[in-house]
């Protein structure tokens, strides 16, 4: 097989409302352009792009197409190191040299995974009710001021076709809403701890979504890392007397989910922020979730397989964790066509204007994605779209 080199990395930066899109760029001499995206929602992405640029010095030259040669490259320059910003810089070379040799060989990445088995992936709208928030502060989008639009929200949900939202911790008093994300710099107590009217205040939003939707649309919950300890077994105790389908945490300690398990009336799903299969096979093997995240753009997809394939060992199935731009989604539906542990995959529905400019959007029908004929990833990058829409603070 004919080496394709590695010859530049490049990082870019793109304006996404309340936050930034990142995206790797690799080049080849053979002209074959890889792209990968590594957002994330918080800070690490602002030091993810140095720790790249820095690695990918290491792959220069390298050949694109031998990607368990790269990983081993990359594994050997940060292996005292190996998680936290070192694991997500190399994720994305690697993800991006994927790119690279599916289209030098004509094929889509799930083809280099074994081959596809589902060509439609069935989705859930994601941070429902938060994404509409976030896009007003951003000034793109209304506002939305209570229940009634939560309701009117959940009615649009099942009407566009989706079988599943999932909402955030949203609380609303005096004709506004109160994202409660302590942990993120937002309302919440720093203790983690909910109060009884913290979780009154879900037990409505859960209502009124479901106003909207009736029983043809499951509800799920994600607390994003804004509730520890016994804390979410008490909050899943509650929750389990409303309709809804699983409650997200993320936390580093298995035990609190195992507890949340307790009742088994709600679906406990987790896993999203973990990093490297070591740190998974601590949770599958106290049997600490019923539905695992796994995120391909800061795991890479050769560990996220390697992720997927462990919980299938455990019977335990898989749903991307895709809170990103296009070609996350586009990278994410690779991965789920070619599980057989696939689940479910997350979207986000709402989005800054110029989305679309930046990614051959998603086909989307009858709430499932249609996977694309194309190779790699299946989409195009606009470059000129991504510079054309510069954050508006420093990266």
């Amino acid at each position: 097989m004919p080496a394709v080199r590695i010859t530049a990395a490049e990082t870019l930066h793109a304006a996404a409302g309340t936050r930034v899109w990142a995206f790797l760029k690799l080049t080849t001499d053979a002209g074959i352009t890889g792209w990968a995206e590594f957002t994330d929602g918080g800070y690490s992405s602002r030091g993810t792009h140095q720790v790249i640029e820095r690695l990918a010095k290491l792959v220069v030259g390298q050949d694109a197409m031998n990607t368990n040669r790269l990983e081993a490259i990359l594994h050997s320059a940060t292996h005292e190191a190996e998680e936290g910003l070192n694991r997500r810089a190399a994720a994305a070379i690697l993800n991006a040299s994927l790119d690279i040799r599916a289209r030098a060989l004509d094929l889509r990445v799930a083809d280099l995974l074994g081959g596809v088995l589902r060509d439609r992936l069935p989705l859930y709208w994601s941070h429902c009710g938060l994404g509409r928030v976030r896009m007003s502060q951003a000034g793109v989008h209304p506002p939305i001021r209570s229940l009634e639009d939560i309701t009117a929200l959940g009615t649009e949900v099942r009407e566009r076709g989706f079988r599943a939202l999932k909402t955030n911790v949203i609380l609303f008093e005096d004709g506004a809403a109160t994202l409660y994300l302590p942990l993120w710099s937002g309302e919440g107590e720093t203790s983690l701890e909910l109060t009884r009217p913290t979780i009154e205040g879900l037990v409505d939003l859960i209502e009124a979504f479901h106003a909207g939707t009736g029983d043809g649309v499951d509800l799920l919950l994600d607390t994003v890392w804004c509730v520890k300890g016994e804390a979410i077994a008490r909050l899943a105790r509650r929750l389990a007397q409303t309709p809804l389908s699983w409650l997200e945490s993320d936390t580093h300690d298995p035990e609190a989910l195992v507890a949340a398990r307790g009742n088994g009336q709600l679906r406990i799903v987790s896993g999203e922020a973990l990093s490297g299969v070591r740190e998974y096979r601590r949770f599958f093997e106290r049997r600490a979730m019923d539905l695992v995240k796994v995120d391909i753009a800061w795991n890479g997809l050769p560990e996220s397989k390697r992720v997927a394939d462990l919980a299938a060992s455990y019977d335990l199935n898989v749903s991307p964790h895709n809170p990103m731009s296009h070609l996350m989604t586009h990278m994410s539906a690779q991965f789920g066509a070619a599980l057989a542990n696939f689940s479910i995959l997350e979207i986000d529905v709402d989005g800054v204007p110029w989305r679309d400019e930046l990614t051959t959007p998603p086909i989307i029908e009858n709430g499932e994605m249609v996977l694309p004929d194309a190779p790699g990833w299946g989409c195009d990058v606009n470059e000129d779209a991504i510079r054309a829409h510069p954050p508006t603070w420093e990266v």
